[in-house]
């Protein structure tokens, strides 16, 4: 049954069931704020309340300045509760820092291993040890990672990148990111490089951090100081598709750091009369040998 429940009856303070990140919410107070809460909160009794779901919406309430609420309350073991908590939220999905919330809730409370598969199943997500040790850490991490995380939309491969760093290393990196434009595979480049100067140097390199102005130039400056032969042989490959003459519709890769003994060659064409033409221009540039000269390139390893 649904009951108006005061605000300082229930403890706000105990989060055992609390999912959602972030908590404030500025389009459902607006809507609170027109309409009112129209979806009961769900309580564990006995008062003072605990709170197992609708936290953003009795944070809403509270900063609307609201007295009361509606609610139902309810007699449930701590596991029902996390349960209920979880299939109540699974409606709107669940972004990947809530996602750790969950599992971590779930360890601490004790869930059986077949329980904690069948939550990880339904978040997509593989149930190995490896998988729920990271979601664990993301959820004790501190929140401007948190925020960082869910702003960028990173992958678990880049948020364990970001975990291997301290602290004071991860708030200098994102803090960098955050006022750059930047793309999951920059921040994946420069991460492997940032990890990589800790292992060679045994330091964090918080000036060459703090000092660029953009991913490009942030990558850069690592890569000069991690291989200085990468940039030469950069410019030599620059200058051999330079010599190429390829049309825009034929694009040549190389790997970023020269370890992999083969090229990409794209094409691109909307017909086959354009494939037939482009295939020729290929095969011209290959007899002049220019392709053969980027190939010796990529055996100029970078340690």
């Amino acid at each position: 049954m649904i009951t108006r429940i005061p605000l300082r009856q229930i403890n706000m303070r105990d989060i055992r069931f609390c999912l959602s990140y972030p908590l404030h919410d500025e389009k459902l107070l607006a809507s609170i704020g027109k309409l009112g809460i129209i979806e009961p909160i769900i309580l564990l009794e006995p008062a003072p309340f605990t709170v197992v779901t609708g936290f953003k919406r009795l944070v809403a309430a509270k900063r609307l300045g609201l007295k009361e609420v509606p609610a139902v309350t309810q007699a449930l073991s701590e596991k029902q509760a996390l349960l209920l908590a979880v299939h109540d939220n699974m409606h709107r999905g669940l972004n990947i820092v809530e996602k750790a919330h969950t599992i971590e809730r779930m360890v601490t409370q004790g869930f059986s291993r077949d329980e904690f598969d069948t939550v990880m199943g339904l978040f997509s997500l593989s149930p190995h040890e490896k998988v729920s040790t990271q979601l664990i850490s993301i959820a004790s991490s501190e929140n401007f990672l948190k925020d960082f995380i869910i702003g960028q939309g990173l992958s678990l491969k880049n948020i364990e990148y970001l975990l291997r760093l301290s602290k004071d290393e991860r708030k200098g990196i994102i803090k960098a990111f955050t006022s750059m434009r930047t793309t999951e595979s920059y921040i994946r480049e420069i991460l492997e490089m940032l990890l990589l100067m800790k292992i060679k140097t045994g330091r964090f390199p918080y000036r060459t951090v703090g000092r660029a102005e953009s991913a490009g130039e942030l990558r850069l400056k690592l890569k000069k100081r991690l291989y200085p032969g990468l940039l030469s042989l950069e410019k030599k490959l620059e200058k051999e598709k330079a010599a190429l003459g390829l049309p825009p519709a034929i694009d040549i890769k190389v790997d970023p750091f020269f370890e992999k003994e083969y090229i990409d060659i794209t094409i691109r064409v909307k017909s086959g009369q354009e494939a037939e033409g482009l295939l020729q221009k290929l095969n011209e540039v290959l007899k002049k040998g220019h392709i053969g000269n980027i190939l010796e390139l990529t055996k100029g390893r970078i340690r």
